[in-house]
Order: structure tokens, then sequence, then C-alpha cells
């Protein structure tokens, strides 16, 4: 008997290995994180440090879940669990927040976006970049991808947790979210034969769409008065409506499921559902048609896309249907 429990500790042990190294090199990058001048020789070498984590954090979502962790004293069965306590592994996540590098990493990324979407300024930036590296510029260019993929994939998951958010400057994301939903319509309107998301599935363009979605499911655990005040400031909710509709192709299932599920938790939001027509009036004072109608578009663009591939989930998302008809009840 103890021979075999000798051996039960020890592949116990073996197992939890990976586990740690994940842990230690995990932490090890997210200390790493710094914010730097863009193209810098610190920004550049802090690249490569983001690009392991995001590796990390894919290394762990192939891990069987730690089913023992349902098993403690204490845990609320009626969820998922915190980010300390789930039975998935997110160590790297986990660390980010630990070390409060979340609110810095939006902040690196706001900042990457406003130079990115100012064309002399990066141009500059590069050449100033070739002349003291060695470096071409199409390799600066894969620098900058990597560099947007890797921190937005680490935001992306970091979002799903409404811990992260209650450590988040929620306005700070609010902004960069509209930044990059007017940003990327403008550039389909001077460009409309333009592809909708030309550099990929990573990229902010594509997952802010995720973003919003978790604010959205959240926003009743976080200042949800403000939040809602803010998105109506921001003409949030129109922004996101829009960007969903022209930038998302059927092939997308999972950008479409998280619109329509971050959509489904604002029409069951209980503030949005006593003031949701504030944010359908214009500048006038009156009804503003244009946003009505094209808040009612994403029940066959995006609605109807979902259930098509998943039928199971009308069940998710039927208070998004039944606002839906509330708005149609409401305004003929």
């Amino acid at each position: 008997m103890a021979s075999a429990a000798k051996y039960a500790h020890e592949d116990a042990g073996e197992a939890e290995k990976p586990l740690k190294v994940c842990a230690e090199a995990g932490r090890k990058c997210v200390r790493n994180i710094q914010q730097y001048p863009i193209l810098s020789v610190e920004w550049i070498a802090l690249v490569d440090s983001l690009k392991q984590l995001t590796r990390l954090v894919q290394l762990e979502g192939r891990m069987p879940a730690n089913t023992k962790v349902s098993e403690a004293c204490g845990r609320n069965m009626d969820s998922d669990g915190t980010l300390w306590d789930q039975e998935a592994h997110e160590n790297a996540i986990r660390i980010l927040v630990e070390e409060a590098k979340v609110n810095l990493c939006l902040r690196m990324m706001a900042e990457y976006k406003n130079w990115q979407y100012d064309p002399v300024a990066k141009q500059q930036t590069i050449s100033e970049a070739i002349t003291q590296f060695e470096y071409n510029e199409l390799q600066l260019e894969q620098k900058c991808r990597m560099f947007e993929e890797s921190l937005g994939v680490l935001l992306k998951q970091a979002f799903q947790h409404v811990e992260t958010l209650q450590l988040m400057d929620i306005p700070m994301l609010m902004e960069h979210l509209c930044l990059v939903f007017t940003k990327s319509s403008q550039a389909r309107t001077a460009d409309p034969t333009a592809a909708p998301c030309p550099y990929g599935s990573k990229t902010q363009e594509a997952l802010v769409t995720f973003y919003f979605s978790s604010l959205m499911k959240h926003a009743e655990e976080l200042n949800n008065g403000e939040l809602l005040a803010k998105a109506h400031e921001q003409n949030l909710i129109h922004l996101a409506a829009y960007h969903v509709l022209t930038s998302t192709s059927e092939c997308q299932a999972e950008t479409i499921l998280a619109a329509a599920e971050g959509f489904s938790a604002l029409a069951d939001n209980e503030d949005f559902r006593t003031t949701w027509q504030h944010h359908f009036i214009g500048p006038d004072g009156q009804v503003d048609a244009n946003k009505k109608d094209m808040f009612l578009r994403l029940e066959q663009g995006v609605v109807d896309e979902v259930l098509k591939q998943s039928p199971d989930k009308k069940r998710d998302i039927r208070p998004l249907l039944d606002f839906f008809n509330l708005i149609k009840r409401t305004y003929h």
C-alpha cells in the first residue's frame, strides 16, 4: 500500500511538472513586459517575450482540465470558477493579472494602434529603425505584426474573466474599442473593395469584437451605470454593430458567435433595459432611423448566421431576439 501511494504521488508530481515549468516561464515573460518606444531595441526584444507568453497560453489551453478543482471545499458550484479556482489551466493569464500588467498591456496596444493609424509617424519610426539596426522594412513589419497578434491574444484571453475587468481601466478599454471600430470603418469607406480583415484573425480589427463581447457579458459586475453612460456618450454600441456587420465573413463563426453573445448580454442587462431608447436617439432628440435599422440588421447578419451553424445557441441569445421584437414594436 505504501509503495503504491509512493508511486501515485510520484505520478502526480510528474504530471504537474509541465505546469510548473509553464508557470515559471510565464512569470519571467510577464515581468519583462514594460512600455518602451515602438521599434526601439527594448521594444523589439519585448516582442519575443510576448510571443513566448502567447505560446504558453496556447499550450495551457491544450492541457486536460483539472477536475479535482471542482471538489474543493467552498467552491461555487454554480459557476465555472474564478481565474484562481477554475478547471482550465490559465497560469500565464493569472500571472499577468497578479503582476498588475493587464492595464499596461492595453496601454501599450492603444499606443501601438494610434501609431499604426498615423502613416507619417509610422514611416518615420521605421526609417529611423532601419538606419539604426540590422533590420529591413519587411522584418520590422513582421515584428509589428507579431507584437499586435501576441499582445492581442493575451488581452482576449484575459478579458474573458470578470476578475481581470474589475481591475481594468474600463474607460481606456472603451476608448480603444471606439478607436479601432472608427478607424476600421473609415478604412472600409475609403476602399469598399478591401478585404474585411486583410491582416488576419489576430489583429485588433478582428479581436475587438471579442473584447466588446467580454465587456458586455460582465458589465453588470462592473460599474454598470457609468459603463452604459460612457457607451452612450461614445456611441459604442452602434460602432460595434456596424463593425460586426461590415467586417465579419460567414467563415468567422467564432467571431459572429462572440458578437451575438455580447449583444445578447447587453439586451439582458437590467440597467440597459430601462434606458435602451436613449441609445437610439439622434442629435436632434428624435429617434435615429439609421441606428435603429442598422441594429436590427444584426438579426439577419449575425443571429441568423449563428443559429444556422449552432441551432442549440438559440436559448443563449434569446434576450437579443426578444430585444429585436421590442425595438420593432416600439418603433412600429
